[in-house]
């Protein structure tokens, strides 16, 4: 903050109202993490500090944003009062971030923020030893001026890193009184970098821990950094600690008070010599998390088609099992004749061959059972149940045809995103090799666990799959 009386005395110091909550909400201060959980939500913040001294630092958020447009444009729309002493600011802001998405784990985000903002500086609250100190103005005055902030981020897997630019236009806003007394405010540039990372403690029962930390630089200020460490239960219990630069150390607590409702508090443990006269410093922040109807609904059907799916799947595989195994039976019951009249499509042996060679020969090559069944047509099983396919029938991950093997299918989605929750679970669980393939005649996502180069090693992991948990798991055989 810059002030100039009279063009006599310059002050500098962070313009930008500061809260413990950024760990669970960085949109205020960086605009690319508009909407980047993937959820729509509305927040507000309460934050009151210094309670025993005159006009203390008071500071109220409120934002909501989310996503759209196939959740790569995100927007947003935020409120705020931030009071200090004898100043106060009142703004609103539209949010904008577009997500650039490398893979399913990896994307980047750049952020623009605009707003208006409404400055006022009410003289009449200062406190001088001079009550005709010809450097103060006796009333309030106020400037309207247009504000904008610029942030970028990188998301991958549980890293978050940011940097972003605060008060980018650097507005100056000039008061003058009725006896031409100036003074003069600059809307000063911030430069704030945040990184955090998320370690999952326990992943079956999702347990997280999450350091992040916080830097602000505005020249000619104080340096101000945050540290802060959280402990997470399933998004919906949090506790964890915050250590402010050379002010404070902040308890935080936070958990979900029903379905899609959350209340967070952090309360300021103020450190030196301040501290015995500042009183309470502490902060409240309530969270209310939008769940699309539609996208239940779209679950509940996709789960349901999958089901079916699965049902189709079973009866086809055990229809084709019962049709092997009545081959079998007729291929050991058929004599040596009949099968040579098969294999030669004769009516009768040759003559001069002996019965016995025939036999031999027969059966340890040309109608091995087992033979016949790993050479099935594509679509069709083989004796253990593992389906042959086209691998060009398929695209994996990264949009290109997998390579052939065995892969160990544990589930089918139509929607991508479900697929991708359901990967994010198995490797959770431990399978970190768990990804999926698109069909391209069947429009629908392949979940596996694991590929591996034969069958026995394949039906190996499906019974290791099914012990641990998993339902269903079968095989599929990707061939040229």
């Amino acid at each position: 903050m810059l002030f100039f009386f009279g063009k006599i005395d310059i002050a500098y110091s962070q313009q930008i109202g500061l809260f413990s909550h950024y760990f669970y909400k960085p949109l205020f201060y960086n605009p690319a993490f508009t909407g980047y959980k993937d959820e729509t939500d509305a927040m507000l913040i309460s934050r009151s500090q210094w309670a025993e001294f005159k006009n203390p630092p008071q500071l109220t958020v409120f934002t909501i944003d989310g996503n759209l447009f196939k959740k790569k444009v995100c927007l947003g729309l935020g409120f705020s009062s931030d009071r200090k002493g004898i100043t106060n600011r009142i703004s609103g802001t539209l949010y904008y971030a577009y997500r650039l998405i490398l893979n399913d784990d990896t994307r980047i985000l750049f952020g623009l923020s605009f707003g208006v903002l409404d400055h006022t500086i009410d003289f009449s609250k200062a406190q001088a030893e001079s009550s005709i100190d010809p450097t103060l103005f006796n009333y309030s005055l106020h400037k309207t001026s247009f504000d904008g902030s610029a942030g970028i981020a990188f998301i991958s897997k549980g890293l978050e890193l940011g940097l972003s630019v605060p008060q980018i236009l650097g507005n100056k806003l000039n008061y003058v009184d009725t006896s031409n007394l100036r003074a003069n405010y600059t809307q000063a540039r911030h430069f704030m970098t945040s990184v955090k990372y998320k370690i999952f403690i326990n992943k079956e029962k999702e347990i997280s821990i999450a350091p992040q930390g916080l830097v602000r630089f505005l020249p000619q200020a104080p340096f101000q950094f945050d540290g802060n460490i959280n402990i997470d239960w399933k998004d919906k219990f949090w506790i964890g600690t915050t250590y402010k630069s050379n002010y404070a150390i902040a308890a935080n607590v936070g958990f979900c008070i029903h379905k899609q409702f959350y209340l967070g508090y952090s309360y300021d443990f103020i450190t030196g010599f301040i501290g015995k006269y500042s009183g309470i410093s502490h902060e409240i922040m309530i969270n209310f998390k939008f769940i699309k109807k539609n996208s239940q609904e779209d679950a509940v059907i996709a789960k349901s088609a999958n089901e079916d799916k699965i049902d189709d799947l079973k009866n086809q595989l055990e229809e084709n099992q019962n049709k092997i195994k009545v081959l079998n039976e007729k291929i050991k019951k058929s004599t040596t004749k009949e099968l040579v009249n098969i294999e030669k499509g004769e009516g009768e042996v040759e003559e001069g061959e002996e019965e016995g060679e025939e036999e031999k020969g027969l059966t340890e090559t040309e109608v091995n059972p087992k033979q016949q069944t790993d050479e099935l047509k594509p679509g069709i099983p083989d004796g253990d149940g593992v389906f042959v396919i086209k691998k060009s029938d398929f695209k994996d991950s990264k949009n290109r045809i997998p390579d052939k093997g065995f892969y160990v299918i544990v589930g089918i989605f139509f929607y991508r995103d479900f697929a991708a929750e359901e990967v994010k679970k198995f490797v959770k669980r431990g399978f970190t090799n768990t990804n999926w393939l698109f069909s391209e005649s069947k429009k629908n996502n392949y979940i596996y666990t694991q590929k591996v180069e034969n069958k026995e090693a394949a039906l190996q992991k499906v019974k290791e799959v099914n012990s641990s948990g998993a339902k269903n798991a079968w095989v599929l055989k990707l061939i040229d």
